[in-house]
């Protein structure tokens, strides 16, 4: 074989290893996946530096956002007793008391007194004695006399009834009226009363009450506390118990006087009775 025939085969020899070989680059960098670069920045030195490799940038994973932990539930704590507040008791408001309706009487201020005889009134007495009889000054009860007082002095409120009887003998007497009342009214009557003596260690029984059924006396009337009273006490008011009219539609409003001890001179005084409604049937 010539020289030039060698030198033919040598080049196609090399030619085709060039072709072979620009083959397999170009496949392998068509399979190989592409890189990203950044832009390149440009610096100057004066000293010749390294070119940097691009790296392959790592694909971005996700990261699940964690949840917030609950917070821990706070320990009750162990209180202390509450104080106790007290309760506010309600505020009543008192009912107002009725007033008392008055009922008119025969002859409250007992005027016109003549002979014994009071105008509206009448009287009663108990009498174990007369003059001429056996005395004794503990049990001896004369008549008594029913008069205007004598003394303007002795007056309770203008003309004044005045009960006495003989020196040194005690008296024992009622006064009393008969009213008529509708059944089941609750009433009260008053009056106003003076007792005089000579000795003031002694003195008047006296006292102002109510017969609810309207007997014709004052037997079965319904009495106030027994009281003794002198001048010392001046004037008293006398007020019956509150009583409730009977069936009967009448009841009989009393006052009685007494003598505790014979004196050589003593006397009762009566004025301005009065009776008052307390509540209806």
């Amino acid at each position: 074989m010539s020289r030039s025939q060698w030198i033919i085969i040598v080049v196609l020899a090399l030619v085709t290893l060039a072709v072979v070989g620009g083959t397999g680059w170009v496949v392998v960098n068509f399979f190989r996946p592409a890189v990203a670069t950044g832009v390149p920045t440009l610096a100057f030195s004066s000293t010749p530096q390294e070119t940097a490799t691009p790296q392959p940038t790592a694909l971005p994973t996700w990261t699940p956002t964690a949840s917030p932990s609950p917070l821990p539930t706070p320990t009750l704590r162990p209180t202390s007793p509450p104080t106790e507040t007290p309760t506010a008791w309600p505020t009543f408001t008192p009912t107002p008391s009725p007033t008392p309706t008055p009922v008119a009487l025969q002859n409250p201020t007992f005027d016109d007194i003549r002979m014994g005889r009071i105008p509206g009134w009448e009287t009663a007495a108990f009498v174990n004695w007369s003059p001429g009889q056996q005395f004794d000054a503990g049990a001896s009860f004369a008549e008594p006399r029913f008069h205007p007082a004598d003394d303007p002095r002795q007056w309770i409120n203008g003309s004044t009834l005045q009960i006495d009887t003989e020196p040194w003998v005690k008296l024992r007497a009622w006064v009393f009226q008969r009213v008529e009342l509708t059944p089941g009214t609750r009433v009260v009557f008053s009056v106003r009363a003076v007792g005089f003596v000579k000795d003031t260690a002694s003195g008047y029984i006296l006292k102002a009450g109510v017969d609810p059924n309207g007997g014709q006396g004052c037997e079965n009337a319904r009495w106030s506390e027994e009281q003794i009273y002198n001048q010392n006490a001046g004037v008293v008011d006398l007020n019956s118990p509150a009583v409730t009219a009977g069936q009967a539609g009448w009841i009989t409003v009393c006052m009685a006087a007494e003598t505790q001890y014979a004196q050589v001179y003593h006397a009762a005084f009566f004025d301005d009775a009065s009776l008052e409604v307390l509540s209806g049937p």
